[in-house]
């Protein structure tokens, strides 16, 4: 038996490593010169639940079965989010236990009810650290003698190839050869990744299903263009689902002298989870719940967030907000904040200096006004702290007091796309799903390739869990 898989994320790196473990034989087609897609930009973690590093054991799966099917307002897949969180504990030990992997670390992220988002205490990333190893360990299987694994790099999908209704390959390109090369398997498993940056083409998906959209900034690689989804589509009439729900990211860091560029690094909502607040340029004041879905602290940028002087070389339009983070709860991310630091991503600072900043970015509120205003915010907060309940805004998850502000960390975030709901229509075992409502025999989807399974807005976290869940289910099924 063997197998065809389109993309290295998470994903298809999961997928490939089940199909092996099986006996079957995989070529791995990869976009880009290098593998892990979106997934090796991952900030904030996997989700996973029961676990042996939630400490307080509170925690449940109906409880995060539950914040899904809420956040994704009512949209969600309840099949799929079901098996998604009854199988995220084992992805957690699949990760840490079979392929070694540190992820001891847990923080609650936004729309969740518990902490339960895993990461590790290393200086990598968790999607950094994810991908390394196990694309090291696919490098290591390629090298073998009689190894069951080909890599091909540097290698775009162009088609899918169906004979009867059924899937028997695909075709790439390479810049090196002259025509399309057809390549056939069993199977075929896309991996592909969504569309969050798919601006340009005239077959743009954005363009077709989010055209609002195309003004915002990317957190994706500039790769990410929705070409499993075209194809699927245009070879094999695969149905796509909830195009239009493209989830804006609340804080996409707006760098000093690339204010405009329409490429930003995220600010993992793991800031937010350790205790970060948001502050608003137009008041000096917190307007948000910063541990609401993020589709809600997006909406709350959007209405108060505008830059009333724009010294920052940044398109009127775009809102620009700015996130805090004590000295206390910096040591809970220090590693993450370091490198953002090293970046000039964020500063470190003082209550004093960033009245500073807002006086420059809004004309109405001069520093003096302004250091006050932020006083009073992180006053009210800390009393929020004492209290275990945020009056103002209903946070009841905190981290540490303020107190004096003589020490902070701070950067300026904007909302920018990250990742798409929609996608490839897929069953309980990854098989995509034709317009027809029928199984297209042979085909399958992984991902953020494929649609349905958060509804209109996806919990931090659950991205890479998706990757490593279905990714394990099709490979099973398949073999």
């Amino acid at each position: 038996m063997s197998a065809i898989v389109v993309g290295t994320g998470l994903a298809g790196l999961t997928t490939t490593l089940e199909l092996l473990q099986r006996g079957v034989s995989v070529y791995l087609i990869e976009k880009t010169s290098r593998i892990g897609g979106n997934s090796i930009k991952a900030s904030s973690g996997i989700n996973g639940v029961p676990t042996e590093f939630q400490l307080d054991g509170t925690d449940s799966v109906d409880s995060f079965i539950e914040d899904t099917i809420k956040s994704g307002n009512g949209l969600s897949n309840a099949e799929m989010v079901d098996i998604l969180a009854k199988n995220s504990a084992s992805a957690i030990n699949w990760l840490t236990k079979e392929n070694n992997i540190d992820l001891g670390l847990v923080t609650k992220l936004g729309g969740h009810s518990h902490a339960r988002t895993h990461r590790g205490s290393g200086k990598l990333p968790p999607g950094f650290a994810i991908i390394s190893a196990l694309s090291k360990k696919l490098d290591q299987i390629s090298q073998e003698s009689n190894s069951k694994l080909k890599i091909l790099k540097n290698s775009n999908l162009y088609k899918i190839l169906a004979e009867n209704g059924e899937v028997t390959g695909i075709q790439y390109t390479t810049e090196e050869a002259n025509k399309a090369i057809s390549l056939f398997a069993s199977n075929v498993i896309l991996a592909t990744g969504g569309y969050s940056a798919d601006f340009n083409e005239e077959r743009s998906l954005l363009s077709k299903y989010r055209p609002d959209l195309l003004d915002f900034p990317s957190t994706n690689g500039e790769q990410t263009t929705g070409d499993g989804q075209k194809i699927a589509e245009r070879d094999v009439d695969a149905n796509l689902i909830h195009m239009d729900k493209v989830q804006v990211h609340p804080t996409g860091f707006v760098k000093a002298g690339a204010e405009d560029s329409k490429w930003k690094f995220l600010c993992g909502e793991l800031i937010r989870g350790i205790g970060g607040v948001l502050i608003s340029p137009q008041t000096g004041e917190r307007f948000v719940n910063e541990l609401t879905t993020r589709d809600k602290v997006t909406d709350a940028i959007e209405s108060n967030c505008e830059i009333l002087r724009n010294t920052l070389n940044i398109d009127p339009k775009q809102k620009v907000a700015i996130i805090i983070v004590n000295e206390k709860d910096y040591l809970k991310a220090e590693n993450h904040i370091n490198f953002y630091l090293s970046q000039s991503l964020m500063h470190k600072s003082s209550l004093g200096e960033l009245a500073h900043v807002i006086a420059k970015l809004n004309p109405d509120l001069p520093e003096s006004s302004a250091l006050s205003k932020l006083s009073k915010t992180f006053q009210t907060y800390d009393e929020f702290v004492d209290s275990g309940f945020d009056k103002s805004w209903s946070r009841k998850s905190f981290g540490t007091k303020f107190g004096d502000g003589s020490v902070i960390y701070y950067g300026l975030v904007t909302p920018v796309l990250h990742f798409t709901m929609g996608g490839i229509e897929i069953n309980k075992v990854g098989n995509v799903i034709n317009k027809n409502g029928e199984g297209i025999p042979n085909l399958f989807a992984v991902g953020e390739v494929s649609g349905g399974l958060h509804g209109s807005n996806r919990l931090g976290g659950s991205s890479l869990l998706e990757c490593v869940v279905f990714g394990k289910i099709v490979a099973q099924n398949i073999s």
